[in-house]
């Protein structure tokens, strides 16, 4: 494996322009109470630590979280990951389990520092490279669960000790790794402040400049990331840089549950050619499967690299991997509300519960689907790549407004389509997107097949006029009913064109199988 390289506003390995894809390994290192559906109840790793030790007891404690790290994340997980086509993996680590800090210097707490080598081992052996992600700095800094605060306040802004041991840390960590070309680079920060914190947004850039100089000083290979401020949406605190002030460093942001077009990238993009910057997208994901089939191919059209969050997760079909609920779940919940405290025997059967369901994880292909666009998938007909279209758009929903291509709310509605899926629910029916296309119009969307086979496609629609499907140039067969098929379709990459032939018509979705 090469270095990873920030070159003018592209990503290179060995000279060769690379797109990294792939998963934010969130839950592991760093547990977030929604993960296992505890949400406000217990939601960040000092207190979930606490109601598992208050329980179980800690002799019981250390043995479940040594256990844990155990099954969460196996090389099998980077083996998938690896087998259908990612090659980035982002670790969130955090502090207060990674390092001691003794007498000025930093000790790694030896288990924690051991896996992520383990791990990083693990994706070399299968060709992913590795994001070190610090998720949760020293005194945290953002002052929200994510960043397992104390006390709901970012400490690393407020009080100059812990700045102090964050520099010791990243200094630490490219010494440990600053020969391994596996390792992508060093995500500074995870989320700096909130905006809720803003006043502190003018410390976040010369904090960054302090910790690129920590890290080369042990360490000139390595690309350093670094995200806006207000969950990392934000890339203000960068106004006042200059084109290639910053060398070897990479642009990062995060993207939930907003408008998953083109144009919602755009303010990113101008800040990447402005300051020569390649872009990552670190962050993205707890949606439907409609809304990840039209985001993350639009963030390759615009050759933005990026990592879905969160890998796996408790119960759910939106993350990659899916654990049950384990047996005695409802009555822990239950304590945390108010009610009866399980006893200890009874707690330690759920987390042993807990760790089994972990160990045997099912992997949602369909969510992968979605992220290939790889048939079996659905696709909304607003997720095209390209179109042709000859008449002029109309008023509807305020997507993609760049383009021609009229869009509207099947229900009649205008505005800004409202893509809130926290769970990956459905799309509720006033927020249903339709296509208008005329005789001669077309949307062209590309997909994958896994093998060479019969592809069967169905598009819903409304209207009194034609359509025609095509993939590529094969042949096909099509129904009034909107259903075609194709026999022998190669496996790989093709084209679907979606083409009103007479009249007019209202895509609505089209749905692929194989």
């Amino acid at each position: 494996m090469e270095f990873i390289k920030a070159d003018g506003d592209k990503l290179r390995a060995g000279g060769k322009e690379i797109l990294l894809r792939g998963f934010g390994l969130g839950g592991w290192f760093l547990t977030e109470g929604y993960m296992w559906q505890l949400y406000t109840k217990c939601d960040r790793p000092r207190r979930i630590e606490k109601m598992i030790e208050t329980l179980c007891g800690k002799e019981y404690a250390d043995s479940f979280w040594s256990r844990y790290l155990d099954v969460f994340i196996t090389e099998d997980d980077i083996r998938w990951i690896a087998g259908r086509g990612f090659n980035c993996v982002r670790l969130p680590v955090n502090a207060r389990r990674l390092c001691r800090m003794r007498a000025g210097k930093c000790e790694f707490v030896a288990e924690t520092v051991s896996r992520i080598d383990r791990l990083i081992e693990w994706c070399k052996n299968n060709h992913v490279y590795v994001i070190l992600d610090m998720h949760a700095a020293p005194g945290g800094q953002t002052g929200q669960n994510i960043d397992d605060s104390a006390d709901d306040v970012p400490r690393l802004f407020m009080d100059s000790d812990k700045e102090e041991e964050l520099l010791l840390l990243w200094r630490a960590l490219a010494a440990r790794y600053a020969d391994e070309p596996s390792v992508a680079g060093y995500d500074l920060l995870n989320e700096p402040v909130s905006k809720q914190f803003a006043r502190f947004n003018d410390r976040v850039l010369p904090l960054y400049i302090k910790l690129i100089q920590a890290i080369r000083d042990v360490d000139k290979q390595h690309a350093v990331l670094l995200e806006g401020v207000h969950w990392a949406t934000d890339f203000s605190i960068f106004d006042n840089l200059k084109k290639g002030e910053m060398e070897n460093a990479v642009l990062q942001f995060h993207k939930y549950w907003n408008v998953p077009d083109e144009e919602s990238l755009d303010p990113y993009l101008r800040y990447s050619q402005k300051l020569g910057m390649p872009l990552l997208m670190g962050e993205g994901g707890e949606n439907n499967l409609e809304w990840y089939t039209a985001l993350f191919p639009a963030l390759e059209r615009k050759g933005i690299s990026w990592s879905f969050w969160t890998y796996k997760k408790m119960e759910n079909s939106n993350s990659p991997v899916s654990f049950s609920k384990p047996s005695g779940w409802d009555a822990l919940v239950c304590w945390l509300d108010g009610g009866p405290e399980p006893s200890r025997k009874n707690a330690v059967n759920t987390f042993d519960s807990l760790l089994f369901s972990v160990s045997h994880a099912k992997r949602n292909e369909d969510v992968l689907g979605a992220l290939l666009r790889e048939a079996p998938f659905v696709l909304p007909c607003e997720a095209y790549d390209s179109f042709q279209i000859h008449t002029e758009r109309r008023s509807g929903a305020e997507l993609r407004m760049h383009d021609p291509v009229t869009l509207y709310f099947a229900n009649g509605k205008e505005g800004i389509p409202d893509y809130k899926r926290y769970s990956g629910e459905p799309v509720p029916e006033e927020e249903n997107i339709v296509a208008e296309l005329f005789s001669g119009e077309s949307l062209l969307y590309h997909f994958q097949v896994p093998d060479t086979g019969t592809l069967q496609a169905s598009v819903t629609y409304s209207g009194e006029g034609e359509l025609m499907l095509k993939a590529d140039d094969a042949g096909m067969h099509c129904r009034g009913d909107g259903i075609f098929t194709i026999d022998d379709l190669s496996r790989g990459r093709h084209i679907l064109t979606l083409t009103c032939t007479k009249g007019s018509i209202l895509a609505d979705t089209i749905r692929l199988s194989v």
